[in-house]
């Protein structure tokens, strides 16, 4: 059988899976051996640079800064099994939407190496989540596996994203709230008012209401680092 959304071919840098779970999670930091945290940047930063001209390129055809395609691969990229989401959170999930009579559920299912719910990237390509049936959920899941379809979809996502809040923005050419404000929204959704993540960013160090935007000011934040390991400077 085909698949409707994509052809799947190589699937480029390897995904976390298992073994690098084991190294991350198990083994003592060492930045020597590079085990614990010291393995995990280490992945991020690898994927950053195996994976910079998609981010430059997808970025560009959606009309974002490559600094906030960038911050949420750092963001999303490691830490847990990519493949276990699809071969197995989704399953689940479908079997629970059977008896609800509806996909909700398991259109809220975060798949790929950025993490982007079904929901998010049926929206992105034009296809409305709740006509999604469970092959489909399947094809769209397996397609997002591929590395370069999944930031393809993000950056679209991220697009839209900005615009939501910023519907006249240079959406190329972003200050830092508005940055802020679209990484925060690819963390949390749409649910909240825009006038909650800006009193999120504005309230002082150490209230409860910055944790709605530290997401998005995580990528600020990381903003040199992701600059020098993306070459954006030059």
């Amino acid at each position: 059988m085909g698949n409707a959304f994509c052809t799947v071919d190589d699937l480029g840098f390897p995904h976390f899976n298992a073994i690098d779970l084991m190294r991350y999670k198990l083994l003592p930091g060492n930045q020597r051996f590079v085990t614990g945290e010291n393995y995990l940047w280490a992945y991020k930063a690898g994927f950053l640079v195996y994976n910079r001209h998609a981010i430059s390129r997808f970025s560009q055809e959606n009309n974002i800064p490559e600094l906030l395609l960038a911050g949420v691969a750092v963001s999303e990229v490691g830490g847990k099994p990519d493949r276990l989401k699809t071969y197995g959170l989704l399953q689940f999930r479908q079997l629970i939407d059977i008896f609800r009579g509806n996909n909700n559920l398991s259109n809220v299912t975060s798949v790929g190496s950025l993490a982007i719910q079904l929901r998010a990237a049926a929206e992105a390509i034009g296809i409305d989540p709740s006509k999604l049936n469970r092959t489909q959920q399947f094809q769209l899941s397996n397609c997002l596996l591929n590395n370069d379809y999944n930031i393809q979809i993000v950056a679209k996502h991220l697009h839209d994203l900005i615009l939501y809040d910023y519907p006249d923005a240079d959406t190329r050419n972003l200050n830092d709230e508005q940055i802020i404000l679209a990484g925060s929204r690819y963390n949390r959704g749409i649910q909240r008012k825009k006038q909650d993540f800006i009193d999120s960013i504005n309230a002082p160090v150490g209230s409860p209401l910055r944790k709605y935007t530290e997401y998005g000011r995580s990528i600020i934040n990381k903003r040199k680092s992701i600059e020098n390991i993306m070459d954006l400077g030059e």
